[in-house]
């Protein structure tokens, strides 16, 4: 078999033809937005927008600017119909429009006063960007939201698209009777129409704001209210998925929120209202818009929700509630600055839960998400400084990543830990109060902090936001003479990276071996250059040593001659999960880096899980043990042979089973058990005891398997199952069962995760022409995903071909969220050199691909070497 693959592999290498695109002249160039600035200001927007259920609606937008310099104006507009241009009272009647812009002439463009009205028709979304479209097959009823974000406000109207030409909005809107229908401000009047079925609202002029936080949402929405001293607190969300909604919990983490964003930004909230509103088939988590913040409905559980779902609710609640402030009332210049709006958001929203909520394992949270998506994106070769260079909106989209958000918002956290809480804050309050409603630069925020805090910012940025890369360290000891002698050796993989300050903790631990205990303390740290060294006085020399005990750095230890015994010491008898979890942490680290082998971490993870009491550790070990994508023991059993794979599996199978029988009932900990079953079941004998939990055969106390977990479960069935006719008969039941949009797209899914080509090709097809299917990108987006799981790779080969020539075919003004989706989840992964060298060969050989596929190969090729790495170390296991 592993001799047709490279055959088959090869084959394809020499169909590879040169790269067919379209030359990208859509997006905004940064030099375009740069004269654009230049060239206008003092922006009025007034638009007037009619909403049905058809396929499109019409509006008109009349613009008010001032120009400073006579040129000619490009206008912003994707794919719409213009009916009429009316410029400073002339019709426009030659004008041109081509490829989302509408060029406006220097001829009639006028130093001062200009105005323009436009009368369009723009076809609704389904790709969740511009004016969005969905019906419910639950009711019928038809929902409608906008994304805006980055480049996205001129697919639903014409407007000068760009963060730094802030504008007001004034906003009328005639929609159905039954509708709700919400924007930046609260409607000043609804009134009948000359159509009886229709309400028209009036919205009041905005404050100024860019394009890309403005919004419009409407539909027969369940509104729930509440209020924040004078703030009205609204939320939405869709009828059908009302019943699954908690509105006290939402409220709740609201109210945390402004009760210590109002003073810790000293600037009270700079909106009149604020709603947030629960919409489908969105993209990304949720989105900032003023005072009318969208959430996922991912963040809806049709069970009930685990603790560490509500803080990751409370989390996102913060996080676009911070962005009020960072990035609605202040906003970036241009895209290179996005890090001002998400680092900032993302550091903010854990110092906020840390500080005035329930949820004080914040910190963990942020370590075990942002932290680590923060390293592993800045470990590929697409990283990218902080501060990045952003030439165009296609670029924009692509800064959306773990070192915008994870990166960032840890050198912040590692800023506060040198110049203290009090500086930062102040300087943050200074930077706000001096560019409110306006935009600012790197270079603004830096002058506010140093001014405060006396820390000369210029080299800080230089170092942590102006460069790219991660620095590691090594650390050397010797304990002589009631001192501790301590060298930390800094080195700086990449030829863009640099050796930084950095200050964190050393945590020094002292064993107990006759009462099976520790005791712990910490020393803070200063290191810098290539080598520090540092003498801490003790009354006794340490057993272990753990750097950057509190998480404030941002570098990779490196380990050298760990004691293994010394460390599971640890792992079980410190009772600080904090501690605990960054050394989980970098012990696993030591298998994706190829020092250990998984199996070798099994059988530690194994036997310190019986003995740990935290959840969320817990929780942490089930993932790299059992989960069925991306580094996890379960797919690592796949590049053995069958016999050793399935004996591999079954013993964790084993485990899980056992640890469940011991798993309080109804606790958190039997739901991550049981997910974690379902993710590792491969076996013959794994599926029938699916099938078993699915038809209630096989039931654990107190636990109830929801309709999600069905689906997750009917979904495994059906990737694993050759004999269609019993899972085929469930899946139609199920259908049945649960005809919401979640029923109707995991059916999907688990249509396209069965092992039969002649499925996967009716799929790819569909996947190949989005544009030309009546799915929406959520939907795809969904099915792509489950189409070849890990143990699916023999089908997927077959499909490299058209997956490649699919690549080629896009262009750069296709959606980049569908690009991002589609070339990821089809994307080769099969932990060869043969794959590694195809990868590289494309990407050689088609360097203008747009830029999200791009992105996705260049980590993919990473990704595939690092598999390699790991699984040369697994050689003699698979050989024995």
């Amino acid at each position: 078999m592993k001799q047709t693959q490279t055959i088959f592999i090869l084959g394809i290498l020499l169909s590879f033809v040169s790269c067919r695109f379209t030359k990208p002249n859509y997006h905004l160039t940064l030099q375009e937005a740069e004269s654009r600035y230049e060239t206008i200001e003092n922006i009025k927007y007034k638009l007037d927008v009619h909403l049905t259920t058809n396929e499109s609606f019409v509006g008109k937008v009349d613009i008010q600017f001032v120009g400073k310099k006579i040129r000619d104006l490009r206008l912003d507009y994707f794919q719409g119909s213009i009916k009429s241009i009316v410029f400073n009272e002339e019709p426009l009647n030659d004008f041109e429009y081509q490829n989302g812009q509408v060029l406006l002439p220097s001829n009639r463009l006028m130093i001062g006063n200009n105005t323009v009205s436009i009368s369009f028709e723009t076809p609704y979304a389904k790709t969740g960007n511009g004016l969005h479209k969905f019906v419910d097959p639950d009711d019928k009823e038809t929902y409608v939201y906008s994304q805006f974000e980055a480049f996205h406000a001129n697919k639903m109207f014409p407007c000068f698209d760009q963060p730094d030409l802030k504008a007001t909005f004034q906003l009328q809107v005639r929609a159905p009777k039954n509708w709700k229908v919400i924007s930046s401000t609260l409607p000043t009047a609804v009134n009948q129409t000359e159509n009886p079925n229709e309400l028209s609202h009036d919205f009041p002029e905005s404050k100024k704001i860019s394009t890309y936080v403005f919004s419009l949402h409407a539909g027969p929405y369940q509104v729930w209210e509440d209020k924040f001293e004078s703030i009205p607190l609204r939320l939405f969300v869709r009828k059908s998925l009302s019943k699954y909604v908690d509105p006290k919990d939402w409220f709740l983490f609201t109210k945390d929120g402004f009760a210590f964003f109002n003073s810790y930004f000293g600037i009270p909230y700079p909106f009149e209202k604020y709603d947030q509103i629960i919409v489908p088939e969105f993209n990304f988590g949720a989105m900032e818009n003023v005072a009318a913040v969208t959430f996922s409905e991912r963040f809806v559980s049709r069970s009930i929700m685990t603790r560490s779902q509500r803080e990751n609710l409370s989390d996102v609640i913060l996080h676009e509630m911070a962005h009020m402030w960072f990035g609605n009332l202040v906003t970036m210049k241009w895209w290179n600055g996005l890090w001002l709006n998400e680092s900032f958001a993302t550091y903010m929203a854990s110092l906020a839960q840390a500080k005035n909520s329930e949820f004080q394992e914040t910190w963990i949270s942020f370590f075990e998400k942002m932290k680590q998506w923060a390293y592993e994106e800045d470990s590929f070769s697409t990283n990218h400084p902080v501060e990045a260079k952003v030439n165009d909106t296609e670029e924009a989209f692509t800064q959306f990543d773990g070192i915008t958000y994870g990166k960032g918002a840890s050198v912040l956290k590692q800023l506060v830990f040198f110049i203290g809480e009090e500086s930062f804050q102040k300087g943050v309050q200074n930077y706000l109060r001096k560019y409110s409603y306006s935009n600012s630069t790197l270079s603004d925020f830096l002058k506010e902090l140093e001014f405060v805090s006396g820390f000369s910012m210029k080299k800080w940025s230089k170092d942590w936001l102006e460069t790219k890369g991660t620095n590691q360290i090594e650390l050397t000891t010797i304990c002589a003479d009631n001192h501790l002698y301590g060298k930390i050796v800094q080195s700086a993989q990449g030829p863009e990276n640099k050796f930084r300050d950095h200050k964190t903790n050393l945590g020094l631990y002292y064993f107990d071996l006759t009462n099976q205990s520790l005791r712990f303390e910490e020393f803070p740290v200063v290191y810098s250059g290539r080598s520090s060294e540092a003498i801490i006085p003790l009354s006794t020399c340490p057993n272990f040593i753990l750097v950057n005990a509190e998480d404030h750095d941002f570098a990779i230890w490196k380990w050298t001659n760990t004691n293994q015994k010394d460390l599971e010491y640890v792992l079980e008898h410190d009772k600080d999960p904090m501690r605990k979890l960054i050394l989980w942490t970098d012990y696993f680290r030591q298998v994706t880096l190829a020092n250990l082998t998984f199996d070798e971490f099994k059988e530690s993870a194994f036997r310190l899980y019986k003995t740990e009491s935290d959840t969320k550790i817990k929780r942490w070990i089930l993932s790299r043990l059992a989960s069925d994508s991306g580094s996890s023991y379960f797919t690592s059993r796949f590049w053995f042979p069958e016999n050793k794979r399935n004996e591999g599996i079954e013993s964790l199978q084993t485990f899980l089973l056992e640890e469940l029988t011991k798993a309080k009932a109804g606790s958190d900990e039997q739901r991550y058990l049981l997910l974690s079953l379902v993710d590792s079941s491969y076996t013959e004998t794994n599926q029938k005891r699916l099938y078993e939990i699915l038809e209630n055969k096989l039931t654990f106390p107190g636990f109830k398997v929801d309709q999600d977990l069905r689906w997750n479960i009917i979904t495994k069935l059906s990737s694993l199952e050759k004999d269609r006719s019993k899972i085929q008969s469930i899946i139609e039941r199920e259908k049945k069962l649960d005809p919401s949009s979640r029923g109707v797209n995991a059916s999907l899914a688990a249509e396209a995760a069965e092992p039969n080509a002649k499925v996967k090709e009716k799929w790819i097809q569909i996947l190949l022409n989005p544009k030309s299917s009546s799915y929406s990108t959520s939907t795809l987006r969904v099915v792509s995903y489950s189409l070849f799981p890990e143990y699916q790779k023999d089908i997927q080969l077959q499909f490299l071909d058209l997956y490649f020539d699919a690549l080629d075919q896009f262009q750069h003004t296709d959606d980049e969220n569908y690009l991002d989706a589609f070339a990821k989840s089809m994307a080769p992964d099969f932990c060869t050199d043969e794959t590694l060298l195809i990868l590289k060969k494309f990407t050689g050989n088609h360097p203008k691909l747009p830029a999200a596929v791009k992105k996705t190969l260049f980590k993919q090729i990473d990704l595939e070497g690092k598999c390699i790495q790991m699984k040369q170390k697994h050689k003699s296991l698979v050989e024995m």
